[in-house]
């Protein structure tokens, strides 16, 4: 089924020789330079998630609450 990738996962299609959006537009067209959310929990504080921005392929943490974009991946 599909699932939300790990912070991992989800940086590993970033491109940091590009910008907005940080990634290859020709296997991922249309994608925003915004934040994407990941799987993967802050350690510290569980209310808290990392997430990418494709804007230049950082990542950061923000509470889970914050209306951010998706990009799901298939397999276990």
């Amino acid at each position: 089924g599909w699932r939300l990738p790990t912070v991992f996962e989800l940086t590993t299609i970033a491109d940091f020789g590009t910008n907005s959006p940080a990634l290859s537009t020709d296997y991922f067209p249309n994608t925003i330079a915004s934040y994407f959310w990941s799987f993967t929990s802050n350690a510290p504080d569980a209310t808290y998630a990392w997430h990418v921005l494709f804007g230049n392929g950082g990542t950061n943490v923000s509470v889970k609450t914050s209306a951010y974009y998706v990009r799901c991946v298939r397999g276990e």
